[in-house]
């Protein structure tokens, strides 16, 4: 769980060094994760989207929310982010099992009601040699029984300057924590979602505990379907829908060369030859094709890539797109 990539989270400013944290007041109530739940910073933090590359979508405010809190030169990030997992009711004994000579942390429940379950994980040691310092971390539990991560990391300034005012400013951060007004729908259900720039929908059926995320940006539009797994269970499946004019197979990434097999599967009533890669080895299976779409927009393809980590979860999630629908 805490194997994240760090070189985006923080940029590094060139000001002078900032004011002690130890006691700062904590009434800058923010959102997290599209109102998943409410933390309190101090009064300059702000809520700043993630860089991302100029081809790239924004982050979605349903996945990941980022913090952040200058002080001089010192810099204080909060990332969180949806995990897509649900609680396997041992919550903090699984999380004390995940212990490394890379990952070891201090786990301790700091709150625990039919609201929220929350655990603190602080680093026993630390990496300096990061852009960004992992100082302190937070699993929530909400009501729905999903789960909620939030990292906080420091730059080499912060580290340098005041280490522990700033784990103890976080300590203070994730004592605040409210619950929050959106819960996860993990009921199934249909659901209808826009397709950008066009006066066309499309039409999920989805299974119980899955959901659909849309991201779009410069004339494409990404529809994907997560799936929530019990925490400990290494499943893994995923469906990405690409609407736009230059779509890009996704094989070449996975090092897959030749297909293993075309297999003909239906998408919004027509029937087509789809690319079927299979690696037993790496548990990587992956089905995918690029579709012609007049029917939304003339010029208009659509990419539809479903990995999973064996043969009998791609033939579910061709089941779930062959249930697909344009509205």
């Amino acid at each position: 769980m805490y194997k994240f990539i760090l070189a985006s989270l923080l940029i590094i400013s060139s000001l002078s060094f900032g004011q002690s944290v130890k006691e700062l007041a904590l009434k800058n109530e923010q959102s997290i994760l599209n109102d998943r739940i409410f933390l309190a910073f101090p009064d300059s933090a702000k809520n700043v989207m993630r860089p991302v590359d100029i081809m790239s979508h924004d982050p979605n405010e349903n996945k990941e929310t980022r913090i952040v809190f200058d002080n001089g030169a010192e810099r204080l990030v909060f990332f969180a982010q949806e995990l897509f997992m649900l609680s396997n009711g041992l919550l903090l004994e699984t999380m004390k099992k995940e212990k490394s000579e890379e990952f070891d942390f201090l786990h301790r429940e700091i709150k625990s009601d039919s609201e929220l379950t929350v655990i603190q994980s602080t680093p026993r040691k630390w990496n300096e040699n990061q852009g960004g310092i992992l100082v302190n971390s937070l699993v929530v539990m909400t009501e729905d029984s999903t789960l909620i991560r939030i990292d906080a990391y420091i730059n080499p300034e912060a580290y340098k300057a005041q280490k522990d005012n700033y784990i103890e400013l976080t300590k203070a951060v994730f004592k605040t924590i409210k619950k929050g007004t959106r819960l996860n729908n993990r009921n199934a259900r249909t659901e209808t979602h826009a397709i950008y720039g066009t006066d066309k929908s499309f039409v999920f059926d989805l299974p119980k505990n899955s959901c659909v995320n849309s991201d779009q940006k410069y004339g494409f539009q990404v529809f994907r379907v997560d799936y929530y797994t019990v925490l400990g269970d290494d499943t893994y499946r995923s469906v990405s829908v690409y609407v736009g004019r230059h779509p890009s197979y996704f094989h070449p990434d996975y090092g897959f060369r030749k297909p293993t097999d075309k297999q003909k599967t239906t998408f919004l009533g027509t029937t087509t030859e789809w690319l079927y890669f299979e690696d037993e080895a790496a548990a990587i299976y992956l089905k995918e094709q690029k579709i012609e779409m007049d029917a939304i927009s003339e010029g208009l393809i659509v990419h539809v890539a479903l990995v999973g980590g064996d043969a009998e979860t791609v033939t579910e999630l061709t089941e779930l797109i062959e249930k697909m629908e344009l509205k």
